[in-house]
């Protein structure tokens, strides 16, 4: 099993920023999809949403009920400092020992025990941990300094978000589960497709690429049943 980490900080800025500038996707830079040789393996994405700020309201602090653009205008002056949501998706690699297994302990409504995946990142990803980290905090704080902004908090995922792998493509039967068209090494007519022939995820959302490989899956099942 395999997904990204994440780093996140939120910014405060001087700059408007307002709910819904971006409504399904952030800004997306990557300008770190691609590490200099002479540096440290540290290869990521960074998006940019808004976040939360002062709903607007109906009365002052006061009591006093605003009407019309007072609303609006009592709006804007508690929100003169923009909050963007800044985070970055950094590659890590699975350890062996990731799992994918049933947890009993917690059922649908059939009764039936739902997946427990527990991702492991390999030795090289921890031992490259602490210097990623530091890298994303330094980007954070160069673009806090370029709007006279300063950095609220920053906090990291707890997990490997848009997950993928579990029946990982490879040519070691011993290693892996099918070959690179989703063939299964041990049932000539079963093909697993998409997502969880993925042996790592890189660094950001892997639809493109789940789809791509779908298609390719689909092609070799075509040009076998002539």
């Amino acid at each position: 099993m395999n997904g990204h980490s994440f780093i996140q900080s939120f910014i405060e800025l001087d700059d408007e920023i307002y709910p819904n500038m971006n409504p399904q996707y952030g800004l997306i830079s990557r300008q770190y999809f691609r590490c200099s040789p002479r540096e440290a393996y540290v290869r990521h994405d960074l998006r940019i949403w808004e976040a939360g700020r002062e709903a607007p309201r109906l009365k002052d602090a006061s009591g006093r009920i605003l009407l019309g653009d007072e609303i609006v205008q009592d709006w804007r002056l508690r929100n003169k400092r923009g909050v963007a949501r800044v985070r970055a998706y950094y590659d890590v690699h699975p350890s062996e020992n990731s799992e994918l297994t049933l947890d009993r302990s917690v059922k649908n409504k059939r009764g039936d025990p739902m997946p427990k995946i527990t991702h492991r990142r390999d030795a090289a990803s921890e031992a490259r941990y602490a210097t990623t980290k530091q890298h994303i905090g330094n980007i954070f704080e160069r673009l806090a300094r370029n709007d006279h902004g300063k950095i609220l908090r920053i906090n990291e995922g707890n997990y490997l978000d848009h997950p993928a792998g579990g029946c990982r493509m490879g040519t070691d039967p011993a290693q892996s589960v099918c070959d690179n068209f989703g063939r299964t090494h041990d049932h000539e007519n079963l093909f697993v497709v998409g997502a969880p022939t993925l042996p790592t995820a890189g660094c950001t959302n892997g639809t493109l690429t789940f789809v791509a490989l779908t298609l390719r899956s689909a092609e070799q099942i075509a040009s076998a049943s002539v």
